[in-house]
């Protein structure tokens, strides 16, 4: 029993022996090149194991290296143009304003100024008028000492009873420093009863 059962194993072997020297024929015979109408050629069996085989399958499998990120391009800025800066404006300088100015007594005004001719000239300007020729001589002499090229600045107040310019125009004057005519409108108004235009003087 024992000789039939090794006698068995070993026919078993030989037999796989047998198919396995089979198989490397076919093998071998199929990667020699086939001859097809006079060219050489592959035959498909083989092409087929070839690209079943572990190393072509292995670099199919192989994923492709990344590829490598394109750079990108950095934009410049621009850069900003400097603002101008303002011109300074220039502010006008206020003018002063015209100082007006009184006009300033005559040098002279052609009649003697000693005290004897002016109060002769006030004499007569007040008899012509009916008044006392002491009230006007002593206003005159209180208002510019008999000087009929007194000027006060703060009126401006002129001549030889301080008129000013716009009262003694109105009253028909046309020369503010002539003492005949200061002392004809004098006596002319204070007939008329408007010697309150010398508050201090004619009282």
């Amino acid at each position: 029993m024992r000789h039939l059962v090794t006698r068995g194993r070993l026919r078993a072997c030989g037999v796989a022996l047998a198919g396995l020297a089979l198989m490397g024929l076919v093998a071998l015979t199929a990667l020699q090149p086939v001859a097809q109408d006079g060219r050489l050629g592959v035959d498909s069996f083989a092409l087929a194991r070839h690209l079943a085989s572990p190393s072509v399958t292995t670099a199919a499998s192989t994923p492709a290296a990344p590829a490598a990120p394109t750079p990108t391009a950095i934009a410049t800025p621009t850069p900003l143009l400097p603002v101008p800066t303002p011109l300074p404006t220039a502010v006008p300088t206020p003018k002063p304003a015209p100082v007006v100015r009184a006009p300033a007594p005559p040098a002279s005004t052609g009649t003697s100024s000693s005290g004897g001719d002016i109060e002769a000239i006030i004499t007569a300007a007040a008899q012509a008028a009916g008044v006392a020729p002491s009230w006007l001589i002593s206003t005159a002499e209180c208002e510019s000492g008999l000087n009929p090229n007194a000027y006060n600045r703060s009126g401006p107040y002129d001549g030889l009873f301080q008129f000013l310019p716009s009262t003694f125009a109105a009253h028909g004057g046309t020369n503010i420093w002539d003492p005949t005519q200061q002392a004809q409108i004098a006596a002319t108004m204070f007939a008329s009863g408007e010697s309150g235009e010398w508050p201090v003087c004619s009282r």
